[in-house]
């Protein structure tokens, strides 16, 4: 029985070099410059070694400020656009203006206690999301990447969902 399978890939955004961390900013490990290409679309594109690419690929839009949020958005959006079509993957981008029609339609539905549980500030937050993404597609499984990380086996999809669904040793 095959899986419907989601990847999803948080990538984190900052202000430009020059520019660079400003008070009440949130703060990252290693958050891509706006006025860099980052590792994003190395990630994406190196999912063309991929022999099972039967998945959709979420890319999560995290800006570090909300002054930079649709410039974050607009530019991921660029890239993983360009990137996908290279590797022949089919991506969506999930960044600020998706999340707050999220927020929208849980407020409608009185869930609105929920939002802060999802949001693009916060690793745990982002990681929310990240399963959130998959849920809403309507997935089996989610197989959260960073976005500084190469695919170089080619059957690692295929042994990412290998058990998934399956008893082992009778359980």
């Amino acid at each position: 029985m095959a899986v419907k399978t989601t990847v999803v890939i948080p990538t984190y955004w900052m202000r430009e070099s020059a520019v660079g961390w400003m008070e009440g900013d949130a703060v990252y490990d290693h958050p891509t410059a706006l006025d860099t290409q980052g590792t994003i679309g190395r990630a994406i594109e190196s999912m063309k070694v991929l022999n099972n690419r039967d998945f959709q690929l979420v890319v999560i839009a995290c800006p570090t400020a909300d002054d930079i949020a649709l410039l974050v958005e607009k530019k991921v959006e660029k890239i993983v656009h360009d990137s996908a079509s290279k590797a022949g993957v089919d991506a969506e981008v999930f960044g600020p203006s998706k999340l707050a029609e999220v927020h929208r339609l849980l407020n409608k539905a009185g869930a609105g206690e929920y939002t802060d549980l999802l949001k693009l500030k916060g690793y745990s937050t982002v990681r929310n999301l990240c399963l959130y993404t998959a849920h809403l597609l309507g997935s089996d499984v989610a197989v959260l990447i960073d976005d500084d990380e190469v695919f170089e086996d080619p059957d690692f999809m295929s042994k990412a969902v290998e058990f998934i669904g399956k008893k082992i040793d009778g359980e």
